[in-house]
């Protein structure tokens, strides 16, 4: 009994420390925001757990989801002490609390506030895209085709469709492209969306006239519209989830099979599972237990004696093997959520990403 309770707490002594922010050991006092910095390569110069971010600026949970904006020439400054903080410095003269809060600021200094990852790495996809399941996919509005009795349209073609929805500015011209299969149920989760080029309405009916503005292939009758995802300004704070995430890693943006740092994956988990965007989560990528040499070594004799149950002579020793721990091999950034899907950035990749390797809290 009095072992177990000692095990125990010094279980919940290293789950403690665990959950601590942990300054980076060369740490600066202060660091000065310069084009080209992002939320998440400013917290890995402080901390050694960058998702902490949030509990060192000490932001509640809406503030985490709209930060106050930080831009090139601002300081960031480290108070050091029991609890770690930091705080922001604009222009030497005033200090910025992070927390929500109406700004007049002119319109060229909010373009260039720092996002919170690299946003080239997935601008594009951002723009881009997405996830359907089939019934989706039929339910959604088609190209029907043109006046011009022709079946392939590119830019400046116009076309007729069956949406009619007019507070939607933009829309994708989309197919289905390869299927995405839980690796724990088997179940489809939906088909990534190729993209083939943009339109907009120009005179709204049933069937309504559009515009195509830009193409990536040529467009086809019957291809399928989407509403577009538009751009996102990135702005809210890289933070941990506040509940426990077990999912998977279902496929690759790019259809590899081992994929790295600034690729995208597609998670078997999302906003159902209590996903979303912001959250931090590490992969993890299981190891082999470790057999007893003996269990080793009387199989290989079984094997070559001719025995077919080979492998039964590790029984006896099965009780001596030991397990590794899982090692984290990645930390992936939440960027665009479905209801049972994710998209998620690899920022850190210390090994390449896998299909199936497992992905939860950091």
């Amino acid at each position: 009994m009095r072992l177990a309770l000692l095990t125990a707490l010094v279980l919940a002594s290293f789950t403690a420390m665990a959950d601590e922010v942990q300054l980076q050991d060369n740490a600066p006092d202060r660091h000065t925001v310069v084009k080209g910095d992002t939320l998440w390569g400013i917290s890995e110069r402080f901390l050694k757990n960058p998702w902490k971010w949030p509990e060192v600026w000490r932001l509640n949970r809406e503030e985490i989801k709209n930060p106050h904006l930080i831009y090139p020439g601002d300081t960031v400054r480290l108070m050091r002490g029991d609890q770690p903080q930091l705080v922001l410095e604009r222009d030497a003269l005033e200090t910025v609390k992070l927390s929500p809060q109406a700004r007049a600021e002119p319109i060229e200094e909010k373009a260039a506030a720092i996002p919170s990852i690299p946003y080239e790495a997935i601008a594009s996809l951002l723009n881009q895209g997405g996830l359907i399941d089939d019934n989706e996919l039929a339910k959604a509005p088609r190209i029907l085709g043109s006046s011009e009795g022709r079946v392939l349209y590119g830019a400046g073609d116009r076309v007729y469709a069956t949406a009619n929805d007019t507070s939607v500015p933009r829309w994708e011209i989309v197919r289905a492209g390869p299927a995405v299969i839980d690796p724990d149920s088997g179940e489809t989760l939906g088909n990534l969306l190729i993209h083939v080029g943009m339109m907009h309405m120009i005179e709204p009916g049933q069937p309504a006239l559009f515009e195509i503005d830009k193409t990536s292939q040529e467009v086809l009758e019957r291809d399928r519209l989407y509403p577009h995802f538009g751009n996102s300004d990135m702005a809210f704070a890289p933070h941990a989830p506040d509940k426990p995430i077990a999912a998977k890693v279902a496929a690759t943006l790019s259809g590899a099979k081992l994929t790295g740092t600034y690729s995208s994956l597609v998670l078997n988990k999302g906003s159902r599972d209590g996903l979303e965007v912001g959250h931090v989560l590490g992969v993890y990528r299981a190891a082999p237990s470790i057999a007893d040499p003996r269990c080793l070594r009387a199989e290989k004799l079984a094997f070559i004696a001719g025995r077919k149950n080979a492998k039964d002579e590790c029984s006896k020793y099965d009780e001596n093997g030991q397990s590794i721990p899982d090692k984290r091999i990645a930390v992936a950034f939440v960027y665009r959520v479905f209801e049972r899907a994710a998209y998620a950035l690899v920022l850190k990749g210390e090994q390449p990403v896998a299909i199936k390797d497992a992905v939860r809290n950091p």
